[in-house]
This record gives structure tokens, C-alpha cells and sequence, in this order.
């Protein structure tokens, strides 16, 4: 997995993830949504023969986008992690 910054302005970021497609896009764009601080996610794969899928984040004004996009990435990790945790119980 390699992940390029396509760009960074303002309150807008367009990341590239190579190596994934929609499991990651759709986890991290409907969770970003979730943040109230996020005003607009999505994702895009631009062709379907390239493993690479971009994320598009757009934040309330004064919000930076990549460190909301760090703390909803932790978020995650911590519900697998709970997740993790609920299954092992059940073992």
C-alpha cells in the first residue's frame, strides 16, 4: 500500500491509496461522514484495471482535513480493535 497526497488546499484533501479499492474507500468515506467536522467524502476508483482508489475529504472551514482524516483512521483501529476483542470473548 502506498498513499500519495493529490492535494491539499484549505480545507480540502485528495488522497491515493495504491494497492486498494472499494473495502477501504467505502469504510473511510462513509465513517468520515459520521465526523461532524467533515462536510463532504467520497471516494472514486478512476479505472477499474488500476488498484488504486482516491479519497476526496472536504471539512468545515478551519478544520484540517488530514488531521481529521488521521483521528477517523484511529477511530477505526479502535473499533476493530473492540471488535477484535468481543470475538475473542466468544472463543
Amino acid at each position: 500500500m502506498e498513499v500519495r497526497i493529490l492535494k491539499r488546499e484549505g480545507n480540502e484533501l485528495v488522497i491515493e491509496i495504491q494497492g486498494e479499492d472499494h473495502t477501504l474507500g467505502n469504510l473511510l468515506a462513509k465513517e468520515a461522514l459520521l465526523d461532524p467536522r467533515v462536510e463532504y467524502s467520497a471516494y472514486r476508483i478512476p479505472h477499474p484495471l488500476q488498484e488504486r482508489m482516491e479519497l476526496t475529504l472536504v471539512t468545515k472551514q478551519g478544520e484540517d482535513p488530514l488531521k481529521v482524516l488521521v483521528e477517523i483512521i484511529d477511530k477505526l483501529v479502535g473499533d476493530i480493535r473492540a471488535f477484535r476483542s468481543l470475538v475473542e470473548e466468544k472463543l
